[in-house]
């Protein structure tokens, strides 16, 4: 679970609303890879130990067979993981100021970008084929004022729902954005008063 104080660069009166991952069936050629990594050693023993026996009672062939399957195993583990890492890792965090998108790329790298919601001005989803139509997954992009490179979630279930989400989200935020430009322009304008009245003053005396 995801924390606040984990955040990066909190800002400030932030609030966590949610987090997002792709779907889980988007994990499902993960989850093919891992049966077949069980199974192909097994099997290959099978027909081995069927077709040429005398191949286990060779004490040289069988350590290297040993070595092989351990080799294979370690490297199918560690490709496992890496792509179980992406998949899990990839998260897209939506608070009431900002979205931010943390992207695993390999093991040791990751990108972490960000964009305020009052800068959003549009937001579409999309769901496309039937596998996505039918267990209701797809893409929602995120579009900002002047800029035509989207913010995009990927394979996110319930597009449709998160768009509104952050539409009705970026519009709250935009109207408190308006409000405390609006205050520290009052403040400001306050502040430069005395001044005037002051200097004008000064201009009037006999």
């Amino acid at each position: 679970m995801i924390h606040l104080d984990h955040l990066p660069d909190a800002l400030a009166d932030e609030k966590l609303i949610k987090v997002y991952r792709r779907h889980p069936i988007t994990a499902l050629g993960l989850m093919a890879s891992l049966i077949v990594i069980l199974i192909l050693p097994i099997a290959s023993f099978i027909v081995i130990k069927i077709n040429n026996p005398e191949i286990l009672n060779d004490q040289a062939l069988s350590t290297l067979m040993v070595l092989g399957g351990g080799l294979f195993f370690m490297f199918a583990i560690l490709f496992i993981y890496q792509h179980f890492m992406d998949y899990w890792l990839d998260v897209w965090i939506v608070t009431n100021r900002r979205i931010i998108n943390i992207e695993q790329n390999g093991l040791f790298s990751r990108t972490i970008s960000e964009l305020r919601l009052y800068r959003i001005q549009d937001v579409t989803s999309k769901v496309d084929g039937f596998v996505r139509s039918m267990l209701h997954f797809g893409m929602v992009y995120v579009q900002t004022a002047g800029e035509k490179h989207y913010f995009v979630f990927e394979d996110v279930p319930d597009p449709t729902g998160i768009a509104k989400n952050i539409l009705h989200l970026a519009e709250i935020d935009r109207q408190e954005h308006m409000e405390e430009a609006m205050e520290t322009m009052g403040q400001t304008s306050a502040d430069k008063h005395p001044a005037i009245r002051e200097k004008t003053a000064t201009h009037l005396e006999p």
